[in-house]
């Protein structure tokens, strides 16, 4: 049950990384729009209640995984962004990233064993 608040966890903080990537297109910080109006954006308060709840999850999950398991295994994230950037950004994914994405499935899958 643990591991899954973890994924979950990973999941969520994912969803927030996109909203605040939302956030940052078309946004400005200075005037006209002021920092009052920017800090107030739908896109980066949902992002930041998904965070939150995320490190929720987190901790339940850390009640019965150890830290030195847990906290690696949020690396698998990485992976989830560069999923998701692809088909909501249309960016691209070079034989870098894959390569990445490979060591980190690696070295979860043996945290894991």
């Amino acid at each position: 049950m643990h591991i899954y608040l973890l994924f979950f966890s990973i999941i969520i903080a994912s969803c927030a990384q996109i909203l605040f990537k939302f956030y940052t297109i078309n946004q400005s910080i200075t005037p006209p729009n002021g920092f009052l109006e920017s800090i107030l954006n739908i896109k980066l308060i949902a992002g930041f209640f998904l965070y939150f709840c995320s490190s929720i999850l987190y901790i339940l999950a850390l009640k019965n995984i150890d830290l030195s398991i847990a906290y690696p295994t949020i690396a698998v994230s990485y992976i989830l962004i560069i999923v998701l950037s692809f088909f909501i950004f249309k960016e691209s994914i070079s034989l870098n990233k894959i390569i990445g994405i490979i060591l980190i499935t690696l070295g979860v899958s043996f945290l894991w064993k």
